[in-house]
């Protein structure tokens, strides 16, 4: 054996390499200012723009890339669209995930000033569309839940709770 053996060399994390902080890391979730630093920076691909849905919502879903080597490491992040048990349009802040290589994702591009553009006229049109809607006890009480544990575990607690704590009946809001 030789002594210059290489140790094989350590893949960078999606959060080294998008300069995610702790907090960001740890609520997998970024606000729409950074986000919009993200998408800026000229090391970030975009890759795929689109609206589609998840167990929560609809929303747009975007997923970007940076350099790691000779290969990239890919994110997508979703936000701009309406949290279904939540009860309410998520603008502020965009949730992230780990993507999937493959399928040609790294030969798709889109470019940087279309993407912003799309991202930029859904963020005015949710904007405008929580303006004018209101939470009920259940989109409130799960929220907090969610925010407590996490999505699925809020659905799981939901389910369990008394009738009478989700009515949402006005005379017996609870805030």
């Amino acid at each position: 054996m030789s002594i210059d053996q290489h140790e094989p060399s350590r893949r960078v994390t999606p959060a080294e390499a998008f300069n995610l902080t702790e907090r960001e890391q740890l609520f997998d979730r970024v606000s729409h200012e950074r986000f919009l630093e993200i998408l800026s920076d000229p090391k970030t691909q975009v890759h795929a723009l689109e609206e589609s849905h998840n167990n929560y919502g609809e929303y747009l879903f975007v997923t970007l890339s940076r350099p790691d080597g000779k290969q990239r490491v890919f994110l997508t992040f979703y936000g701009l669209g309406y949290h279904e048990y939540r009860e309410r349009w998520v603008y502020e802040d965009w949730y992230w995930y780990e993507s999937v290589r493959g399928a040609g994702l790294e030969r798709q591009r889109v470019p940087r000033d279309a993407a912003r553009q799309q991202i930029d006229e859904r963020h005015r049109e949710c904007q405008a569309s929580a303006s004018h809607d209101a939470q009920t006890n259940r989109g409130r009480i799960f929220e907090l839940l969610a925010d407590l544990t996490d999505e699925d575990g809020a659905y799981t607690e939901m389910e369990d709770l008394p009738y009478w704590l989700l009515d949402d009946d006005e005379e017996g809001d609870v805030r």
